[in-house]
């Protein structure tokens, strides 16, 4: 059931915010909305969802109060070839509100996982609806532990949220009003600035160079050492034999040797 709109007044983003006690998933709410010709920026909030998901079809872990269950309408005038961007810009926009406004140390993983203390903090789904090579609009699902004080055993050593890290209670829409402002700001320069977005982005990444990973791809995991990310926001991995690749999708690890820079 919808418990208020339209309170919190931003510039664009969260002008229009539409609260849900539960919901199945605020990305398929918004969706929905969006296709229906909703505006630019309106926000869908909900406190529990029942099938929250990630990206790769996983499962969000969306317990009743106790993480910011958020997604927002976009509509930027873009080609779909350069939605990445947009994603990027995204985790951007979260880590920068945990480190400046929560004094949180956090890292992102390419191209999206918003981490602390090597533990997964946020997780970011971008979803796009395309028609000729343009996009018509995207929803930017947005899942943040905030009051965790414990995970389930599958989870528990690869997450952690706000509560465990600073020891402070904290409701979840007063992390999504920084975060939203933040997330704005990098949203307009992905669109207008892009080589700003992967500047910061890597700025704010341990992974973006000279870190051993591992990518999961369609033809195997692939090991190399990172070099920062190409002007359309993919991975630069460099192979032992010298060999660039360029990962677009695809899992990353860490691996227990770091390389040079």
């Amino acid at each position: 059931m919808i418990a208020d709109r339209g309170l919190e007044i931003m510039a664009q983003f969260g002008s229009i915010i539409l609260r849900y006690d539960s919901v199945a998933s605020t990305n398929d709410l918004a969706r929905e909305l969006a296709a229906s010709d909703a505006v630019e920026g309106l926000c869908v909030i909900a406190r529990e969802q029942t099938a929250g998901r990630g990206r790769q079809g996983r499962l969000w872990s969306s317990p009743p109060g106790e993480g910011l269950y958020l997604s927002l309408i976009l509509r930027p005038q873009i080609n779909a070839a350069d939605s990445g961007m947009v994603t990027l810009a995204a985790a951007v926009g979260v880590a920068e509100a945990l480190r400046l406004d929560f004094e949180v140390p956090a890292d992102i993983k390419w191209p999206n996982d918003v981490l602390v203390s090597g533990r997964k903090i946020c997780g970011i789904l971008v979803e796009s609806a395309v028609q000729n090579d343009q996009l018509q609009f995207a929803v930017m699902g947005i899942g943040v532990n905030i009051a965790q004080a414990s995970f389930p055993d599958d989870l528990g050593n690869s997450a952690t949220s706000l509560l465990l890290e600073t020891g402070r209670r904290i409701e979840p829409e007063d992390f999504a009003r920084p975060m939203l402002e933040r997330i704005e700001r990098w949203y307009s320069a992905a669109i207008n600035h892009p080589d700003s977005v992967i500047q910061r982005w890597e700025e704010l990444s341990s992974y973006a160079r000279g870190c051993r990973v591992g990518v999961e791809s369609p033809e195997g995991t692939i090991e190399g050492a990172t070099r920062g990310l190409t002007s359309r926001g993919a991975l630069i991995l460099e192979l032992d034999s010298g060999e660039i690749r360029y990962i677009v999708s695809g899992e990353v690890s860490l691996r227990a040797v770091s390389a040079a820079h």
